[in-house]
């Protein structure tokens, strides 16, 4: 009895370091959409950006990223091209988990690779809107310490 006692706390002990010492980090996609001028929303009044849009990692400690879809309208995806890492698409409000672990130090850009995109729909006001979507506007930067 005793060893199983000492069994199951040296698992309980175990799985929290482990968990203290790679906690999975949250990067949420945010959108606002402004007020539509003449029946199109204009790429430059739109607001996209990652939250946090800076995120640093040290080489040889797995990471735990959980990618957010806060848009209410479209797919996103998230990808850091030069460590090879690339999420399918993600539709609006949803999430999908990527692990990894770094194995080169450097700073690495994350975006959305997507081309842009014109998207029509009808918003909460019932006005017909074109989106012109510039996804080259999603930007953020991970830092990989040595």
């Amino acid at each position: 009895m005793i060893i199983i006692a000492i069994s199951v706390l040296g698992i309980i002990v175990g799985y929290y370091f482990l968990a203290a010492s790679n906690p999975s980090l949250i990067i949420r996609l945010v959108t606002t959409n402004p007020p539509v001028e003449d029946g199109l929303i204009l790429p430059q009044n739109e607001k996209r950006s990652w939250d946090p849009d800076h995120i640093e990692f040290t080489v040889g400690v797995p990471v735990i990223l959980v990618v957010v879809n806060n848009d209410d309208i479209e797919s996103h995806q998230f990808s850091i091209p030069e460590l090879n890492i690339e999420t399918e698409s993600i539709p609006p409000f949803e999430s999908t988990t990527i692990e990894f672990t770094p194995t080169k130090p450097g700073t690495f850009i994350f975006l959305d690779p997507r081309p842009d995109e014109t998207y029509t729909y009808v918003d909460y006001r019932g006005e017909t809107v074109n989106q012109l979507v510039d996804h080259s506007l999603e930007l953020g930067e991970i830092v990989v310490n040595p």
